[in-house]
């Protein structure tokens, strides 16, 4: 029974792939900045556990973002 209680905690806190690498994305973005060149966004990519092409297919999405929040 304990074991199934944290079985289903746990899968309150999972997320899809998907949204899982646009939130990869988005870290990446807010520590570079926009404006980095693309080896340092592949660089800080690998480092989040994404790609080049993940991160640049979800930086307008993310740019909106921080805009916004300002």
């Amino acid at each position: 029974m304990e074991d199934e209680f944290t079985a289903k905690m746990h899968s309150e806190f999972t997320v899809d792939e998907e949204t899982d690498q646009k939130h990869r994305a988005g870290t990446t973005w807010g520590l570079i900045g926009f404006d980095a060149d693309e080896a340092s966004i592949r660089h800080w990519a690998e480092c989040y556990g994404t790609t080049y092409e993940t991160c640049m297919k979800w930086k307008s999405y993310w740019r909106t973002l921080y805009k916004n929040s300002k």
